[in-house]
């Protein structure tokens, strides 16, 4: 089989939906499998995705004149003429993209799409109201549209996109997230964060940034009342990188006037960003993970942290208890108070977060990138 992957969204930084590209790339391309795969990229970046695929047979990577994947007139001829021609030009059987949106309006093969999420259909972030209203949610119903199938990654995020873009449920289907391997322990790494956070009395953990979904200031509030009922000595750990746009810093706001009106200026870090060693180090020895978000399609660091057998709090909306399954705390998270007590509760009942670490171990294994190569390699089959 032929395969057009398209890897425009690569900026040098290997998130999630980079990850599954990498992912399934070099998993349909090796030996066992033998397939074919025309890796499109920002000409920009072209040196560093060979590097990425430095000796991975079956890969032919083109650069495309681009510097952005944004909804775009560029890219949307890119979509519907200069991938097309690609395409046809290579015989190939099938193009995937793979983030979100795309607009094959004159489709010469195949093409699926995988839509994570919809959430500015709920939450507009960072996005202005003339973008949301005017060029995302039109962009993200014609998308769905022009590809012939979809993909996504949980049955929440399917039912969402079928509800709020009106897509035929029959259209969509639903590929899991992979979880990667963390990295090894490292005392080096280990003493620097120690050395830099003060996480000598043990600590909290909140991962996923800062935004309006997420939470934080009621988990600082419940974080307080946790401190003051519980005489706990330990921090509450804020990781996410602030962008320096407006919407981030006026939530970085709302979230500092929440640490100062509880006055646990000592006990709450905000971390900035953090990079994937650093963050394995924190999931891996925090007393506990929590993640109180309001909309998640996934929730990938909710297996994270159970795959190094840290115990799970979450919230019992969107997709959150669909990828715990059974295996973290869920409280409704707009209840401070709940909030409250199931952590005062799990970091008191030793058999309770036994019960946990072992769940979240079994859970944590039903995820893997090879699992989601395979079923997208299947889906590929079917869409031919």
């Amino acid at each position: 089989m032929q395969i057009v992957m398209d890897f425009r969204k690569y900026d040098g930084v290997i998130g999630g939906v980079e990850r599954g590209v990498i992912e399934i790339t070099k998993y349909v391309t090796t030996q066992s499998q033998g397939h074919q795969v025309i890796l499109l990229c920002k000409q920009n970046r072209h040196a560093e995705i060979k590097e990425l695929f430095e000796n991975s047979p079956n890969i032919t990577i083109l650069p495309l004149p681009v510097l952005t994947h944004v909804m775009s007139a560029k890219n949307i001829w890119m979509d519907s003429k200069t991938i097309q021609d690609i395409a046809e030009q290579e015989n190939a059987d099938i193009i995937h993209f793979p983030y979100n949106w795309s607009f094959p309006l004159r489709k010469k093969v195949p093409s699926i799409l995988t839509v994570h999420d919809v959430i500015p259909f709920t939450f507009r972030e960072a996005m202005g109201l003339f973008r949301n209203l005017l060029l995302y949610k039109p962009g993200i119903r014609q998308a769905c549209r022009a590809n012939n199938m979809i993909a996504t990654v949980s049955e929440f995020s399917k039912q969402d996109i079928a509800k709020k873009v009106g897509v035929p449920p029959e259209k969509i289907r639903v590929i899991p997230n992979g979880l990667r391997e963390p990295s090894k322990p490292d005392r080096e790494i280990d003493a620097d964060l120690n050395a830099r956070f003060g996480l000598q009395d043990g600590f909290i953990l909140n991962v996923g940034g800062i935004h309006e979904r997420k939470n934080i200031p009621r988990l600082i509030h419940s974080f307080a009342r946790h401190v003051n009922q519980e005489r706990y000595t330990g921090k509450l750990l804020i990781t996410g990188n602030i962008s320096g746009a407006p919407y981030q810093t006026k939530t970085k706001k709302i979230c500092d006037a929440a640490v100062e009106d509880t006055g646990m200026e000592d006990q709450i870090v905000f971390t900035g960003f953090i990079s994937d060693e650093k963050s394995d180090s924190l999931i891996r020895r925090a007393v506990l993970l929590i993640y109180p978000s309001l909309y998640e399609g996934f929730g990938i660091p909710i297996l994270e942290a159970m795959k190094v057998g840290t115990p799970v709090i979450t919230s019992n909306l969107t997709a959150m208890p669909e990828v715990a399954g059974g295996a973290a705390l869920l409280i409704y998270p707009f209840n401070t108070e709940e909030m409250t007590t199931e952590m005062s509760r799990l970091l008191k009942d030793d058999k309770l977060r036994e019960e946990l670490i072992r769940k979240g171990f079994t859970r944590s294994s039903s995820y893997s990138w090879k699992r989601t190569a395979e079923q997208y390699l299947e889906l590929y089959k079917q869409a031919q």
